[in-house]
């Protein structure tokens, strides 16, 4: 399985210059090119893990190792699962190998891999750092993914006594941030994207950019048009006396983020609002026809999606037991008045969250 086409990689940043250090009792590790500030590391695409492991006593060190650690961890109120879709492992030094005593300092390079390969055949990427925890009728749902590096020091407790060793482990958790942009640049509005909904006798259109991936730090433009009879529209208007004000009661669109974790052999889907529209009235006004009932007419607004990055603070991702997906849905809700002819109606367009926009933007 492959990442979508409609993603593209963003640029790198500039590596940063700093040092992030961790130590428990005389050993320290030292990851270079990291924010001296940051709490924890961050790591992006592909990325390469550097640093070094300082030691003040290494007279007895036999073994140091490194691991590298991504899990996902699911909690529905059926039950709890932990998958552990990366597991790197690699010997730093060892006095097998090695004439001499351990190095005062032993340095380590590895590379993030792009993708993790999943029992059911496919190959996934790497999913982001991630949390989402979500109360439900049935029970709530809580979703994590967290990666951890670790390093340990094995030494010998007396030379004679060599099969008798101590363990130091020193964890450092981090944060895995692969930047995506769109594939192409956001097309022109003329080639808006058109979703044509029917509610009979009225005609419902969508617009958003024909683009299926949209960054997280920027609007997305929507148009709503609903042509049809002007006895039909009335049922989407306010009160006539404040005709020119947006029916925010009846239309609604929003982004809708969908979390799927597959645990147990089975499905949980949470749906949750990541983002809502303003939609404010664009002319020619319809009050004109107000009084007609066999004129057509047409109301239009026009808004912006904002994402709320309290929700969606990363982009979309399938990591095959966890899939993270993201909808721009428009609502029509029914208008009051038993003796409406329209019903509620839900239209969903999915689409992809990303990191960055296109380079150019």
């Amino acid at each position: 399985m492959s990442a979508s086409s409609s993603t593209g990689r963003a640029p790198n940043p500039a590596r940063s210059r700093g040092n992030y250090l961790k130590n428990s009792g005389r050993d320290t590790v030292v990851l270079t090119a990291q924010d001296e500030h940051a709490a924890v590391p961050t790591y992006g695409r592909s990325a390469l893990i550097e640093g070094f492991v300082a030691l003040e006593d290494r007279e007895h060190v036999s073994e140091i190792a490194l691991k590298v650690k991504g899990n996902i961890e699911l909690i529905v109120s059926g039950g709890s699962e932990t998958k552990r879709f990366l597991d790197e492992h690699y010997i730093l030094w060892s006095s097998e190998h090695s004439n001499g005593q351990c190095p005062s300092n032993v340095p380590f390079l590895t590379l993030l891999p792009a993708r993790f390969a999943h029992n059911n055949g496919g190959r996934y990427p790497l999913p982001p750092s991630y949390f989402a925890s979500y109360a439900a009728s049935s029970g709530g749902v809580y979703a994590k993914v967290f990666y951890s590096l670790s390093i340990t020091i094995t030494r010998a407790r007396r030379r004679k006594f060599s099969f008798l060793a101590s363990k130091n482990t020193i964890s450092v958790p981090f944060n895995y941030c692969p930047r995506t942009c769109p594939a192409r640049p956001i097309p022109p509005a003329e080639s808006d994207f058109l979703a044509d909904i029917k509610l009979p006798p009225v005609d419902l259109h969508l617009f958003t950019p024909a683009s299926d991936a949209f960054a997280l730090g920027e609007p997305i433009p929507v148009h709503v048009q609903l042509l049809g009879p002007v006895r039909a529209l009335r049922e989407f208007l306010p009160d006539r006396t404040i005709a020119g004000a947006a029916p925010r009661s009846l239309i609604e669109v929003t982004l809708v983020r969908q979390m799927r974790l597959h645990i147990h052999g089975s499905v949980e889907p949470t749906r949750v609002t990541s983002g809502r529209s303003i939609l404010l009235p664009t002319p020619p006004s319809v009050s004109a026809h107000l009084d007609s009932d066999e004129e057509s007419a047409s109301l239009d607004w026009s808004g912006e999606l904002r994402i709320d990055p309290s929700v969606a603070a990363v982009g979309s991702f399938d990591a095959a037991v966890l899939q993270v997906q993201d909808f721009i849905v428009i609502d029509v809700l029914e208008p009051a008045g038993s003796k409406s002819q329209f019903t509620r109606t839900r239209h969903s367009r999915p689409i992809r969250l990303v990191t960055d926009p296109w380079p150019d933007s």
